[in-house]
């Protein structure tokens, strides 16, 4: 069917395919931070695609045992195709944290990311060509002269690479350290090192036994004494960016009960600890605080939960996402994703209504002090239209497909705005059912803050899991409210008033560890006043 070819020639089309077809997302980051006006600026860019091609041929010749190379295409060029998806079609990056995003991921969650673009990018763009390659036959040679041949080719390819690059190394230090997130997006390179960096880490975490922090929890004599029973709830939004929340300013009324609720307290000034899930969920619980947190650090020690239980609190974490990331795994956890809820709304997956469904009736049943720690689907994306019931489709025309480049900017937009006007419901009703905790002897409050925040479309990227030094104001600045109920603030001896007072200063996930040790009167050496939301505001000490 084919004629037989030189295998380094078939090696040096491959090189070329990959660095020119399958990196689309390099080329065009390295156009716009470039600027190529003149001949100098194109020698550069020039020089860049050699040198690419020429590595790229290098590591390929030097794999290119006939049986190997064509088992290693016809994984690598599918999967290189993939990730060329990706980043062409969200504007993302490839890093150790994305490889876990994909690893850790749910098969609820992957199949919102696959859509018929994405099946046909693959088969053509990686498939087809990698079946090709597979299926040319090499021209008979001795082993011997294969790999002398081989050998000049290299010699030649080692030669082009020094010279495209050594007359501009200077500007290729340059915009390489100044855009540092350029070769997070050179295939396939990029998820070849961040998989193995990926894979370092978690042999480092697995390997670990968990540390006791904070042995020395016991509840105050504050606690001991008082009468009524505590319950915070401390819910954990997902994607939701801050200045989407009409709290915070936006033009579109997306917080329309939040914002008729007595005594809430808006933060507008809140960071997250990472840009995705699995860093910011431990982060946040940890008490490394987002300078010494590492995910192998917290993965190998108690975390806030686990303080909490051995102060004699009655923990529960209640999931509708992808899963607590390790933080809930010595606590009691309620999965509700994916369970079947007949008394809400009827879902393949349910919405985060279900969270609060059941709460009024444990409240009146609590025998201790406990904390209950909601896990939100919020807005996740980038199938944004279902994580809201229809009714809440207030904002339209909305996006209903998981392919960005098919719909309008505005549109992606009014997807996302519907699924935090639903945040926004759940949050209020949570805190309509907390407000008639006192009737059954309950103090009661919530915390809600996002893990982290989304990018929808600005300098041509989307989602999240951006690395936190290159990561834009969209991704890090989420939103965060506080309400107690009236009890709960005379109990604790907190103003309101300095609550509100305070509420504009910066404040982060680093916030949450602190506050809700002191909230539930908690004393231990590990607890930080000057990180409790609620130390400054208090009227006497706790």
């Amino acid at each position: 069917m084919f004629k037989p070819r030189r295998p380094e020639i078939l090696i040096l089309l491959l090189a070329i395919y990959i660095a020119v077809a399958l990196n689309y997302a390099f080329w065009r980051k390295l156009l716009i931070a470039a600027e190529p006006h003149n001949f100098g600026d194109w020698h550069f860019v020039v020089a860049t695609l050699v040198a690419a091609v020429a590595a790229l041929y290098l590591i390929l010749l030097a794999i290119s045992y006939k049986p190997v190379i064509r088992a290693i295409v016809l994984i690598v060029l599918p999967v290189t195709a993939a990730a060329s998806y990706f980043m062409t079609e969200y504007g993302i990056v490839i890093d150790s944290d994305m490889v876990r995003n994909i690893f850790e991921t749910d098969t609820r969650e992957a199949r919102d990311l696959v859509s018929l673009n994405l099946v046909a990018w693959v088969a053509i763009l990686g498939v087809l060509p990698a079946v090709l390659f597979a299926a040319i036959p090499w021209t008979a040679q001795t082993f011997k002269a294969e790999a002398l041949g081989k050998v000049r080719y290299a010699a030649v390819a080692a030669v082009m690479l020094v010279l495209a690059i050594f007359p501009v190394w200077g500007s290729f230090l340059s915009i390489f350290r100044e855009q540092s997130d350029l070769k997070l997006t050179l295939t396939p390179f990029n998820y070849i090192a961040a998989t193995s960096k990926y894979l370092r880490k978690r042999t480092v975490t697995q390997a670990q036994v968990i540390s006791p922090y904070g042995e020395d929890a016991h509840r105050a004599a504050t606690a001991q004494s008082r009468g009524r029973k505590s319950l915070f709830v401390v819910v954990v939004g997902e994607t939701a960016r801050w200045d989407h929340f009409a709290l915070n300013g936006y033009s579109k009324p997306t917080n329309p009960m939040l914002s008729k609720v007595e005594g809430l307290i808006n933060y507008s000034q809140a960071y997250s600890c990472g840009t995705d899930t699995a860093q910011s969920v431990p982060c946040m619980f940890s008490g490394f605080g987002k300078a010494g947190f590492t995910n192998a650090k917290a993965a190998s020690r108690d975390n806030l939960l686990d303080i909490l239980k051995r102060a004699d609190i009655d923990v529960i974490w209640r999931e509708n996402q992808a899963g607590c990331k390790g933080v809930c795994d010595r606590v009691q956890t309620e999965t509700l994703t994916g369970h079947a809820a007949p008394t809400f709304y009827p879902s393949t997956e349910n919405f985060d209504d279900v969270l609060v469904d059941g709460l009024d009736q444990r409240i009146a049943n609590m025998q201790r002090d406990t904390v209950i720690v909601l896990h939100m689907m919020g807005s996740h994306g980038p199938a944004y239209w279902k994580r809201y019931p229809e009714k809440f489709e207030v904002f339209k025309p909305a996006c209903k497909v998981v392919q960005f480049s098919d719909c309008e900017t505005e549109h992606i937009i009014n997807a996302y705005d519907n699924t935090i006007l639903y945040t926004d419901h759940v949050l209020a009703r949570l805190i309509g059912v907390l407000s008639t905790a006192e009737s059954h002897g309950v103090d009661a409050g919530m915390l809600y803050v996002s893990d982290h925040g989304e990018s929808l479309g600005e300098h041509n990227m989307y989602l999240h899991g951006m690395p936190y030094a290159l990561a834009p104001e969209a991704q890090i600045h989420v939103p965060m409210v506080v309400w107690l109920s009236p009890s709960m603030r005379e109990g604790a001896g907190i103003d309101a008033s300095c609550l509100v007072q305070r509420s504009s200063q910066r404040v982060s996930h680093d916030n949450l560890f602190s506050s809700v040790l002191g909230m539930m009167d908690v004393k231990t050496r590990v607890y930080d006043p000057a990180l409790d939301l609620f130390s400054g505001c208090r009227r006497r000490a706790s």
